[in-house]
């Protein structure tokens, strides 16, 4: 069984090695955003492939072409978007994810996000360093306490963050597209939770329905100076209709994670407003969470192994 781990950087432990030692041959590489061709020169006669988008640009037809033995991939990602769905069902690959691996992980970011954007932290942090900012009254914040939080997706990370804000004893409104009750979340619908929240999370899989999911249709329903976060996938919110409402004033501010090891243009639209908060694809990335991630991953490939694979999205 040949087995290969491609991603950025792979935090795999001696003992994880030697978990898939036992199971067939491995091959570990440290790649950024390889291409179908890369990945077929290097490991095209993987019959288990581990992967993680920041590894692999995307797994696509034509790398599953030329990659004949492929039987199982074992993403460390618990979104699929860089996978063509599609081709693998054709081919017969079957996909197993890592959810709720990282889910702490990111509702404690989002949450950071929240609290810097409501108190101006790191903006006030940005231009004492770089402006010799000091003066208190330029930077006025806000308190979260008892204020209305809107989710939208109230999946493993949902409900996470929802967790989190008991604590500052708000009213917590929640959004899914199957409309179920969820415990402690007052579940409404998306014009009901956009018209009345004061901080509004997106926390849903990057899909054709979710691209673009809030833009200025959705950002003229909202109050003014609200906050909001996309600690998701980056196109969930548009980016222009986004940056130009910070800009107004309609929204206080604005966190986004942006795509998984791409440099952010120094002539982007997110860098020219210090309302705006921005990290690279980080939500993900703690110690806690990549040894769940790579423990959860193994225990995939060892399901599937044995004929019970467990974590399927196809």
């Amino acid at each position: 069984m040949k087995i290969y781990l491609i991603t950025s950087n792979p935090i795999i432990s001696d003992a994880m090695k030697d978990e898939l030692a036992k199971i067939g041959d491995l091959v570990v590489i440290n790649a950024q955003k390889m291409t179908a061709n890369e990945v077929i020169s290097k490991a095209g006669d993987a019959e288990i492939l581990i992967a993680g988008s920041s590894g692999i640009e995307k797994i696509s037809r034509e790398m599953l072409q030329g990659m004949k033995k492929l039987k199982m991939i074992a993403t460390l990602t618990v979104g699929v978007a860089w996978l063509d769905i599609e081709a693998t069902k054709e081919f017969g690959v079957t996909i197993c994810n890592v959810k709720g691996a990282n889910a702490e992980s990111v509702a404690e970011h989002a949450w950071g996000m929240i609290l810097s954007l409501a108190k101006r932290i790191t903006e006030f942090d940005r231009d004492t360093r770089n402006k010799g900012a000091f003066k208190f009254a330029d930077y006025v914040g806000k308190e979260v306490y008892g204020k209305t939080l809107g989710i939208i997706g109230l999946g493993d990370i949902g409900t996470k963050i929802a967790r989190i804000a008991k604590g500052f004893d708000m009213r917590i409104m929640g959004f899914n597209k199957s409309g179920k009750s969820v415990d402690g979340i007052e579940v409404v619908d998306l014009e009901t939770l956009l018209k009345e929240s004061d901080i509004i999370v997106t926390s849903v899989p990057l899909t054709n329905e979710t691209t673009n999911m809030i833009s200025d249709k959705e950002i003229a329903l909202m109050k003014d100076g609200v906050i909001l976060v996309n600690p998701a996938m980056e196109p969930i919110t548009n980016k222009e209709a986004v940056v130009k409402a910070v800009d107004s004033g309609k929204i206080f501010g604005f966190g986004i994670e942006t795509e998984i090891m791409k440099p952010v243009p120094q002539d982007s639209p997110y860098l020219t407003n210090s309302r705006i908060l921005v990290t690279p694809h980080n939500a993900f990335n703690t110690e806690d969470a990549n040894i769940k991630t790579y423990d959860l991953a193994i225990s995939n490939v060892k399901a599937f192994i044995s004929g019970k694979p467990q974590n399927v999205v196809i």
